[in-house]
């Protein structure tokens, strides 16, 4: 993916985001609005027809304005101008709250219209209990002057907290959800960051490599050609390993080198009409006489009548070459390994099997991941950085080969490919 596709992509994330968090805080401003105005319509109501029960009970008249006067959003002033009783009161408005499904503690107080001085109050903390503790205030001199009361909710925001329990929990997920994709997005950005470092790295480490590999290359071509080195077996065989060791080492290089081109954009498929059989016999060529050599084993047993297909010439020749080479290094003793072929209808079934150490089979899973190594055991010369499989596997899916694994721990590993022939 391209930088500018990624960045497109962040921006419409982040753009997704802020809008959800605008429509969200919208949605709870306009929620908090409707339960205020239900809450105001419910206790209006509630205190109107306290106030007509008193003013028919005390057969005065409620005045036409200024009846309600909402002092704050939890305070509010009911003037009767008539006599109140206490308990008359405090029962009325338990029963009208009632009615309008309000539960909830409130407190309420009586006051002298004259002075305008506090005759009684009440704190009312549950109003589904007759009795309560109140807190009286009465004045020195009792007198039957008109009165008027006020009522407050001083638990009013909680109250309305959970009148918009659902509402408030729904939005806190989505918010939550909301910041772990963020944390996750730019997460993922700062590992591809890492990751491009690491692959400039590599590409570069490599290359840098490849320079003396060659130096050495063509040295131990002259000292082996030498008649001096020649004649001395001791000096030949020393030249032998250094171009042996070097030619590894190139080999290990070159992976790191495919690896690291696949995981770019650049990478790509050159498919040509190839001869897997001729292709088999080239690498294994390659591979016979050093087994030959090591008391090892390579036979071929290629029946399959159908054997041309459309695949990368060069990589599916590395593909061959990394399954003999992983057969060879997980052998304990003198290697035995086969390369069968058969046809299954137009596919072709590519076998290379081996008499190695086996895989585990809680390690069969893991074999196809990058830098995965089995266990040898006992075994402790296997050399590699554990990215021949994963190699293997990228090529087949780049392709679009099914590729497999069956094996048996110290008996053996069969490697399956199943190609589309044409």
């Amino acid at each position: 993916m391209s930088s500018i596709q990624i960045r497109f992509i962040v921006i419409l994330g982040a753009l997704t985001i802020i809008g959800i968090f605008v429509m969200q805080a919208y949605y709870l401003f306009k929620n908090y609005n409707k339960e205020e105005s239900e809450f105001h319509q419910s206790v209006s109501i509630a205190l109107r027809n306290t106030a007509k029960i008193i003013a028919n009970y005390d057969k005065g008249t409620l005045p036409e304005k200024g009846l309600l006067i909402r002092e704050a959003s939890n305070f509010y002033k009911v003037n009767v101008n008539a006599h109140i009783d206490q308990s008359s009161l405090l029962l009325t408005l338990k029963n009208e709250f009632a009615k309008q499904e309000l539960v909830i503690p409130f407190e309420y107080g009586i006051y002298d219209c004259g002075t305008n001085e506090l005759v009684y109050n009440e704190i009312l903390k549950d109003t589904t209990k007759v009795k309560s503790k109140s807190n009286r205030k009465a004045k020195s001199k009792k007198t039957e002057e008109n009165s008027y009361f006020i009522v407050r909710f001083p638990s009013k925001a909680s109250y309305m907290f959970v009148e918009m329990k659902s509402l408030i929990i729904s939005s806190a997920l989505l918010l939550l959800a909301c910041g772990i994709f963020t944390m996750a997005m730019f997460m993922t950005l700062r590992q591809k960051r890492y990751s491009e470092l690491m692959r400039d790295f590599v590409n570069n480490m490599t290359h840098e490599f490849k320079t003396p590999i060659s130096s050495i290359k063509i040295s131990a071509d002259v000292l082996l050609h030498h008649p001096t080195v020649e004649e001395d077996k001791r000096l030949f065989q020393y030249a032998q390993i250094i171009r042996d060791q070097n030619q590894r080492l190139n080999d290990q290089v070159e992976k790191v080198l495919q690896i690291a081109k696949m995981e770019s954009s650049s990478f790509n498929i050159k498919k040509e009409l190839i001869d897997l059989h001729e292709i088999i016999r080239q690498v294994s060529s390659q591979y016979a006489i050093r087994l030959d050599d090591s008391g090892g084993s390579l036979t071929l047993s290629l029946e399959a009548k159908l054997h041309n297909c459309m695949a990368d010439r060069f990589h599916f020749m590395n593909i061959i070459s990394n399954l003999i080479d992983n057969a060879i290094k997980y052998s304990k003793n003198d290697p035995e390994i086969g390369i069968f072929t058969h046809n299954l209808k137009d596919k072709l079934i590519l076998e290379v099997r081996d008499k190695g150490i086996g895989i585990q089979e809680e390690d069969i899973s893991k074999i196809f991941q990058k830098f995965f190594r089995v266990s040898t055991g006992d075994v402790h010369n296997v050399k590699g950085f554990g990215i021949g499989l994963y190699y293997v596997k990228r090529i087949c899916d780049a392709h679009g080969f099914d590729v497999n694994l069956q094996s048996v721990y110290g008996k053996g590993t069969s490697i399956f490919i199943q190609v589309k022939t044409v």
